[in-house]
């Protein structure tokens, strides 16, 4: 592969695991007495016609959402570390950044497989107060650290960069 194919598949499960963890909270918000008020005049005042009922349900499909499109991601990025953990072992920064991004990412894979199993016999899909904990309080913090790290490995240790064969446009060839 001259090109890295795992950035180009970790937007959809880090936009879904985020908006399972939005909606999750807003649902309970919704719910919470001392808050429903305020949601549901944020909801009048901007027109916004979902009825937090149907957000369980909304929560619901975007986590198996995040679970569909996070098998790409783990399998491309698995794919992309190896090499480097085979020419280096744990012994660089770059391996241990990346398996540490790895395993983050895990845990908010892992927290989405969990409330998908446990929602998916509920009327409604209705999330406990501990669905809630793991969909916005664990696995958007987790994913969006992944992500931070993610970048790292890009922009600091250069993963992925200067794979392509070194003739792009308008560079003479050598």
């Amino acid at each position: 592969m001259s090109h890295p194919t795992h950035p180009a598949t970790v937007h959809f499960p880090l936009t879904f695991t985020v908006l399972t963890g939005f909606l999750d909270a807003l649902y309970l918000a919704s719910t919470t007495p001392a808050t429903a008020p305020l949601v549901s005049t944020a909801f009048t005042t901007l027109s916004i016609a979902i009825p937090p009922a149907l957000l369980p349900t909304l929560s619901y499909y975007t986590t198996i959402l995040t679970l569909l499109t996070a098998l790409p991601a783990v399998l491309t990025g698995a794919i992309e570390l190896q090499p480097v953990i085979a020419r280096d072992g744990l012994s660089s920064k770059k391996a241990q950044t990346g398996v540490l991004h790895a395993l983050i990412n895990d845990i908010a894979v892992f927290g989405a497989a969990w409330n998908w199993w446990v929602r998916r016999g509920r009327e409604g899909f209705v999330p406990g107060t501990g669905n809630v904990i793991v969909s916005a309080g664990l696995a958007v913090p987790a994913t969006l650290g992944a992500a931070y790290l993610g970048g790292h490995l890009v922009y600091v240790y250069g993963m992925g960069v200067g794979r392509g064969s070194g003739k792009g446009k308008g560079k003479k060839a050598q």
